[in-house]
């Protein structure tokens, strides 16, 4: 399977003096520290969005269908005035479980209803990536495939213990791998960060190549 798809490129990069990092998330920010990146939250109608380019996209295989769709998100968020020698991020990312986009859980139960679903099948998470520029921008989207063990009652406890996180609600569905109990997951492909919220190693390599 290819993890790594390209949605669009285009334009010339200019000599790169400042990083934003259009994005909310701590877990973004963490990632990309290494750039030492500003800081600027953009707020979009990210549903609006996702319902219009999943028409438009109906007829593509749908994890591609949904990593389009993302990357229209991503790029939605960097619609803003950019200033000169600067590179902007923005990133977006879905769960994906039979054909159904898990976006973040609207209650305890539907996050319990959502969590329970992965045991003893495999899922997907996808994160899109727009790297943007005046003159240019490089948007792409990354997939990683993840296997849940199978449901055994002794795990009953530690997944109750688990959807208690009062920060739950804000994870696109209903959980974040690095806050996972190691008896939850059976096996990962693709990048680790792809499930975190930033594919880093892409984005380095498609921001200093």
């Amino acid at each position: 399977m290819n993890y790594i798809y390209d949605f669009i490129e285009t334009g010339k990069k200019d000599p790169i003096e400042n990083y934003i990092l259009l994005s909310g998330s701590p877990r973004r920010a963490s990632l990309l520290s290494f750039l030492n990146p500003q800081i600027c939250k953009t707020n979009i109608d990210e549903r609006t969005i996702e319902k219009h380019y999943m028409e438009k996209y109906k007829n593509e295989e749908f994890i591609h269908r949904v990593g389009m769709t993302c990357c229209q998100i991503s790029r939605a968020k960097s619609n803003i005035e950019m200033e000169n020698n600067t590179m902007y991020i923005s990133a977006d990312t879905m769960v994906v479980m039979d054909d159904q986009i898990y976006n973040k859980p609207r209650n305890l139960d539907k996050a319990r209803q959502m969590f329970l679903s992965y045991f003893g099948k495999t899922h997907h998470v996808i994160t899109s990536v727009c790297l943007k520029m005046k003159d240019y921008e490089n948007t792409f989207y990354t997939i990683a495939e993840v296997e849940f063990v199978n449901f055994y009652e002794e795990l009953s406890s530690v997944i109750n213990e688990y959807l208690k996180e009062e920060n739950i609600m804000d994870k696109a569905g209903a959980y974040g791998i690095q806050d996972l109990d190691p008896r939850f997951v059976k096996r990962i492909s693709g990048d680790i960060n792809t499930i975190i919220g930033l594919p880093v190693a892409e984005v380095s390599y498609r921001i200093y190549k």
